[in-house]
């Protein structure tokens, strides 16, 4: 590559949009810019495309050279991209003149609405106090029949509170009868295990009964065998006196 001062920049490689940043100076902003007027200004060139190498995209050297005389610029000379930048800037400058315009519309038919809305909220105003006696009048009304109800409710209210008393009184009664139940229970469980230590007594009393009859149930058949026996011999005897004697 050579380079002079009053001649264009030949190139004779392919650069990479970083490279063309770095080589002329330039912001990526402004080199995007300079190399979308050259994809517009020769779109069958085939200037720009993607290096299969390096995978990224690249210029070719007679685009970068065409880039350069984009960039260039004598004395009292503007280059062709600060030309896009400006016309870029004044596309800016109206769109916000619009918007600004749009914004004082915009506020213009605002204060329309707000003083819509006022009128008619004076009307409203007029046409209330029109008829303000009546709604006084209506109110008062009103309001009497309201003071009846709050009457009548403070005499519920009333009926209640003493019916409430009354609860009160007979729940503490009923708790006070559940208190002694509570206690009776007690006493009827120390009652009962009481009981239940008699009765396995007594069950203990009644099977030392049952042995001692079965016992004496023995003895009774011993008793009655032994005078079985005593009767026999008895008999024998007699028969054996009377044999003796005869």
């Amino acid at each position: 590559m050579t380079e002079s001062k009053d001649s264009p920049v030949d190139v004779y490689y392919d650069m990479e949009i970083a490279e063309i940043c770095q080589h002329f100076s330039k912001s990526r902003n402004t080199v995007d810019k300079a190399v979308a007027k050259l994809v517009k200004d020769y779109p069958n060139a085939g200037y720009k495309y993607k290096n299969p190498q390096t995978r990224r995209i690249t210029i070719k050297a007679e685009g970068v050279e065409k880039l350069s005389h984009y960039f260039r610029k004598k004395k009292n000379e503007i280059s062709t991209v600060e030309v896009e930048l400006r016309y870029e800037n004044e596309k800016l400058k109206a769109i916000i003149e619009e918007k600004e315009k749009s914004e004082q519309q915009i506020e213009e038919l605002y204060k329309q609405r707000l003083a819509a809305e006022l009128e008619r909220s004076r009307q409203t105003f007029l046409l209330e106090n029109k008829t303000k006696d009546e709604k006084i009048k209506q109110l008062t009304e009103e309001s009497q029949e309201k003071d009846d109800e709050i009457q009548k409710l403070k005499d519920e209210m009333e009926s209640i509170h003493a019916k409430h008393d009354s609860l009160v009184e007979t729940k503490t009664e009923l708790e006070k009868d559940n208190q002694e139940l509570i206690e009776n229970k007690e006493e009827l469980e120390k009652n009962n295990q009481s009981l239940l230590m008699h009765k396995q007594e007594l069950e203990s009393e009644n099977q030392k009964l049952k042995e001692a009859t079965s016992n004496l149930d023995v003895v009774k058949q011993q008793l009655e065998e032994a005078q079985k026996k005593q009767e026999e011999y008895n008999s024998k005897s007699l028969f054996y006196r009377l044999f003796h004697k005869i």
